[in-house]
């Protein structure tokens, strides 16, 4: 199976849930579409990369994931001007605890090396469980949540202005 992706398929097959994802993370319609096509391309581009150890799904997630908190990373080095935000997703939370949500991701891209954050969005975002999370990012469970407690710690330590006003 190495190197054997069927890519139209995949775009076929898991398309929406891709720009689903991107929307989740970057929260923007215009950046997520772009996103979406960056993550089929890497993932052609890639495809003899794939060794078959996980699914298919499993490493377009990967990518989808990586392409899109390595965009909010450029959005935080070269900021542009305001795009049209997404309004936030339907969930019972409050408008204030979406934007503590965004604000916090945009900290973790910020201030944190890249497997932390992954490992961040994995299990807070996307609610994965420390053994999930790790088998994403080629990590055991436990060095998941060394990393989260690391980070949680300095958070603490040194907590951004916007959570020291909470």
């Amino acid at each position: 199976m190495h190197g054997d992706l069927d890519i139209p398929a995949l775009y076929r097959r898991y398309g929406d849930l891709v720009l689903g994802r991107c929307r989740t993370i970057l929260r923007n319609d215009a950046d997520a579409a772009d996103a979406m096509q960056d993550v089929f391309l890497k993932l052609h581009r890639f495809r003899d990369s794939f060794r078959g150890d996980a699914t298919p799904s499993t490493f377009l997630y990967r990518i989808t994931t990586t392409t899109c908190l390595n965009r909010l990373r450029s959005r935080r080095r070269r900021p542009e001007d305001p795009v049209e935000e997404l309004p936030p997703l339907p969930s019972s939370e409050s408008v204030l605890d979406a934007l503590a949500v965004r604000q916090l991701l945009d900290e973790l891209v910020d201030g944190a090396d890249e497997k932390t954050v992954e490992c961040l969005v994995y299990h807070y975002v996307d609610g994965m469980t420390h053994d999930e999370a790790g088998e994403m990012v080629g990590l055991s469970g436990a060095a998941v949540r060394k990393r989260i407690a690391t980070f949680r710690a300095a958070l603490r330590d040194n907590p951004p202005p916007w959570m020291e006003d909470a």
